[in-house]
């Protein structure tokens, strides 16, 4: 006797099922990996820093003297150069003096870069953890167990009642 057609067709879309589940999980596991070698160039990255940081923004602002007579008055006004950062809620701006001003822009551009490193590596570890539940879930078996089948042994409703006392 022939299979039916209807049979191959269903054999046909289980054995696609099970191309297209493998597939997943070998691109999974690829993601992992790029994931990893992020992860992993990030912390090179915090580990090869050598020098001092210093938490705040470094910026430039324009600044009139007063002076009447001074070009600053009818024009762009005289660069000081300024740490910026946040205290208590507040941004307070800290003026520098030319000779602090370049080792000060330095530092405060490593401590940029340790921030963004460091918030790469959080996100990059959340990523990590969902695409492990994702290879998780293609990983696991779906079958049955061999063995016994149906519902364990029945107990009784009152076994775990408190008795009524009269």
């Amino acid at each position: 006797m022939p299979i039916p057609q209807i049979l191959l067709d269903c054999l046909m879309c289980y054995s696609s099922i099970g191309i297209q589940m493998r597939r997943n999980r070998s691109k999974l596991r690829q993601r992992l990996r790029r994931l990893e070698q992020a992860r992993s160039a990030y912390v090179q990255q915090i580990l090869d820093e050598r020098g001092p940081v210093r938490r705040g923004s470094f910026v430039t602002l324009r600044r009139k003297c007063g002076k009447p007579n001074c070009h600053c008055a009818t024009g762009e006004g005289h660069p000081a150069s300024y740490l910026s950062l946040k205290e208590q809620g507040r941004t307070r701006m800290i003026y520098l003096p030319a000779d602090l001003a370049a080792r000060i822009a330095q530092e405060a551009e490593r401590y940029r870069r340790l921030r963004h490193a460091r918030a790469m590596l959080a996100k990059l570890a959340g990523e990590a953890l969902a695409v492990i539940d994702e290879l998780q879930q293609a990983l696991e078996a779906t079958g049955g167990l061999p063995g016994k089948k149906g519902k364990g042994k029945k107990r009784s409703r009152r076994r775990g009642l408190p008795q009524k006392r009269g």
